[in-house]
């Protein structure tokens, strides 16, 4: 029995580390931010934001529930550290393609010295001095109105940090867009607008041949009424003779 019981695990150990699941552990599932206040939450509930994520990217996806979505971001490079968060399952857009750029690449120059918040509280903090880079990762609106980059910073000295900077400590920035392809309007969706018109214009013709026919109906009326009788005229012509005869 323990000799069927070690040949039993030992063929699952094989299958779980088999170049089939290997495979399917190598192929990564992503989703597309399409959508501008796509937030990346720190907890499964969605309670705590973390940064929105950068318009037309990806997040890798790593499991989904019933609510949110587990996910990764920047996960390419060894050079950065990744961040594995929550997204809201109504922001999911799966696609099939490998993206070959799936996180933004870019970097500021910090130009003033400032305080780095490392935590989303915002209660600790690290003196981030002029010239130090920022890798981008996100922004954060605090409820004051104020705006944060959210990236990986490494000052001069060396130091690496991952927290919050004031983007009022760059020099403006525009991060740029991947291209998104437009929905295409399909024949269906179409139909409805299409119909719409062709009704307008029937109902434009509709009234036109109403009133050309109203306008007919009323003009044969006037005729009919106002026109000379025939037999008036011929009575009157016969009293006009017999008028003569006496």
């Amino acid at each position: 029995m323990k000799r069927l019981l070690l040949l039993f695990l030992t063929a699952l150990a094989l299958t779980a580390s088999s170049p089939l699941s290997a495979r399917a552990e190598e192929t990564p599932t992503y989703s597309r931010v399409l959508d501008e206040e796509t937030i990346l939450y720190m907890d499964a509930a969605l309670s705590v934001p973390w940064f929105t994520l950068p318009y037309s990217y990806y997040v890798r996806v790593i499991s989904v529930g019933t609510t949110s979505v587990k996910v990764e971001y920047k996960c390419d490079s060894p050079l950065r550290p990744s961040v594995k968060g929550y997204v809201a399952l109504s922001s999911l857009n799966l696609t099939d393609e490998i993206p070959s750029a799936p996180y933004p690449n870019v970097s500021f120059t910090v130009r003033e010295t400032c305080l780095l918040y490392k935590d989303v509280a915002f209660t600790y903090t690290e003196t981030v001095t002029e010239n130090s880079t920022v890798d981008f990762y996100g922004v954060t609106v605090r409820p004051s109105g104020e705006k944060f980059l959210f990236g990986y910073v490494t000052v001069r000295s060396g130091d690496r940090y991952v927290g919050y900077l004031p983007v009022s400590a760059v020099s403006s920035f525009v991060v740029p867009r991947l291209p998104v392809e437009q929905k295409k309007e399909s024949a269906v969706e179409s139909l409805p607008e299409k119909t719409e018109k062709a009704n307008d214009l029937l109902g434009d013709n509709l009234q036109i041949v109403i009133i050309v026919a109203v306008s007919v109906v009323a003009i044969s009326v006037v005729y009919l009424l106002f026109r000379p009788s025939r037999n008036a005229a011929r009575d009157e012509a016969l009293s006009d003779a017999r008028f003569d005869d006496e």
